[in-house]
């Protein structure tokens, strides 16, 4: 019988925000986006699914709004890729045009004030996420263009400049990332890199002597900015050894190589803090973890085989949490060996990364299934209990301050944190999967006391 740090307790019970498509069918929402402490999402709002709406919610039925309809087939591009710009909230949105793709949209809240702002008959490739550099939204688009083109919308004036049309440079799924104001994106071919600052003639290809041949890896960006410019995994996960570069724009250098135990192994890579970091299977650790500050001296181990020697992780499927950054550190699920499938975090050093807590206790794993990162640096996280339902718990990265918060007897899934509140989908006999809340009014941490 495993023994748990925790003792059972009664279901909390969660509050309906709202019911948004009538019935038991649910309301299959998604994509849900934070901003002025409103969820925005986009949901089916009929029985018949051949509505889907752009709704915003400040976690009450009250204040849970309907903004605008679009017709069922453009529920692929309603509400994509959100992000603020001066106070306004831009988005991804239908071409009615062209009945397919997207144009960029900005919305105030109101059906009236969400409008398309990009050319009318332009098709933004959906699979392209734009970048702003500056005032610059740069698009990847087709459709008109017979080809695919670059262009830039200003956000100011909503005037789009062509930058190349057409241009062969990079597809939509290739890395980025940004290095001295521009971004730096591989080109189709992954033998050589081009900058834009968001202008036309600041569209160059790099020469970098000595660049390494990039192997496309579609499971992640290959890619990450540090403050002395951009790591590189040439290979990702296709391809041993793991070979660490870098480059300022003007030269590039090779930091360090690893071996992963095949060339199948799942790695995670990205930036904490201003460090780089790898998660990733290895020949002789079998679980490790490296950091980089962009210097060979400073690009390391920071898991050694002991005492880790039997740990393992698992971020694939709907059962194993994928790494999350939360302020400066990572939060990971892994296994050392001794303790099961534990929540883990580290700041890219030796001495910052430690077990969080031990949930269960011995080798037993903990049933984590979903990490979720707080603005304030702690992370929500939920896993299974042994009611078929869930546990929900905030951890700030240490034991004293790793509590449980709910014990829920259904399935949900954590999609947003307001103030004083969790947001969450929630599967009820009643109203299918629809939008609930856990209050809790201490959810906020108060306000730093000023020095």
């Amino acid at each position: 019988m495993v023994a748990a740090v925790v003792t059972a307790a009664e279901p909390t019970k969660l509050r309906l925000v709202a019911d948004l498509n009538p019935g038991q069918n649910g309301s299959g929402l998604t994509n849900f986006f934070v901003w002025n402490d409103q969820a925005w999402f986009f949901a089916a709002s009929d029985q018949s699914g051949k509505t889907v709406s752009l709704y915003r919610s400040d976690g009450t039925p009250a204040g849970t709004r309907r903004i605008k309809d679009f017709p069922w087939q453009e529920r692929g591009s309603i509400f994509e890729n959100p992000f603020v710009f001066e106070s306004q909230l831009y988005f991804q949105g239908p071409n009615a045009a062209l009945g397919k793709g997207s144009r960029i949209w900005v919305t105030d809240g109101t059906e009236a004030g969400t409008r398309a702002i990009s050319e009318d008959g332009k098709d933004v490739c959906d699979e392209s996420k734009p970048f702003l550099i500056g005032d610059r939204l740069v698009l990847s688009l087709h459709g008109d263009y017979k080809g695919h083109g670059l262009v830039a919308l200003n956000l100011h004036t909503g005037v789009t400049e062509t930058i190349a049309v057409p241009f062969d440079g990079w597809e939509d799924y290739t890395d980025e990332a940004m290095l001295n104001g521009s971004m730096l994106k591989l080109d189709l071919f992954g033998k050589s890199m081009w900058s834009i600052d968001g202008t036309r003639s600041g569209l160059k290809k790099l020469v970098l002597p000595g660049l390494p041949a990039f192997k496309n890896d579609g499971d992640f960006n290959q890619l990450v900015s540090l403050p002395n410019g951009v790591l590189m995994l040439p290979n990702g996960q296709l391809k041993p050894p793991l070979e660490l570069w870098h480059t300022n724009g003007k030269s590039v250098a090779k930091l360090a190589s690893w071996w992963p135990d095949n060339p199948t192994s799942q790695l995670w890579f990205g930036r904490v803090g201003d460090l780089g970091m790898m998660l990733a299977h290895d020949r002789t650790r079998r679980c490790s973890l490296w950091s980089s500050d962009g210097t060979a001296s400073g690009s390391k181990g920071i898991m050694d085989a002991d005492p880790y020697k039997d740990a393992s992780f698992s971020f694939s499927g709907d059962t194993h949490p994928s790494p999350v950054v939360a302020g400066d550190r990572l939060f990971f699920v892994m296994d050392d060996g001794k303790h099961g499938l534990e929540l883990w975090c580290s700041d890219g050093t030796k001495d910052g990364t430690h077990l969080v807590t031990d949930i269960v206790l011995g080798n037993e794993d903990a049933e984590i299934f979903k990490l979720f990162p707080m603005s304030d640096g702690r992370v929500l996280f939920q896993r299974k209990n042994a009611d078929s339902g869930t546990d929900v718990w905030i951890t700030d990265g240490t034991e004293d301050g790793s509590r449980r918060l709910a014990v829920l007897n259904r399935a949900t899934d954590i999609v947003a944190v307001l103030k004083g509140m969790i947001l969450l989908v929630s599967e009820n006999d009643q109203f299918g999967r629809e939008l609930h809340a856990l209050d809790i009014p201490e959810l906020t941490m108060p306000a730093a006391e000023p020095k």
